[in-house]
């Protein structure tokens, strides 16, 4: 199974948290490998630095699909 990774973000209520406003959820895109998805991540991070209030992580869903693993 590829090692799936979810690139999103949004505006938070808090930088420091991830109480996300779901209105404004970008999806960047699924990528089949953790690099793949540090590089979209690092991407969709710094078109936004100057916005505090805007955050993206990096989700391992293999690790939601098989979490015995």
């Amino acid at each position: 199974m590829s090692k799936l990774h979810l690139v999103f973000g949004g505006r938070v209520k808090d930088p420091r948290g991830l109480d996300f406003d779901l209105a404004t959820i970008d999806i960047v895109g699924v990528y089949p490998n953790y690099a793949k998805a540090l590089d979209a991540w690092r991407g969709a991070a710094q078109r936004t630095v100057d916005d505090a209030e805007m955050k993206y992580v990096v989700v391992h869903l293999h690790r939601l699909l098989e979490p015995e693993q």
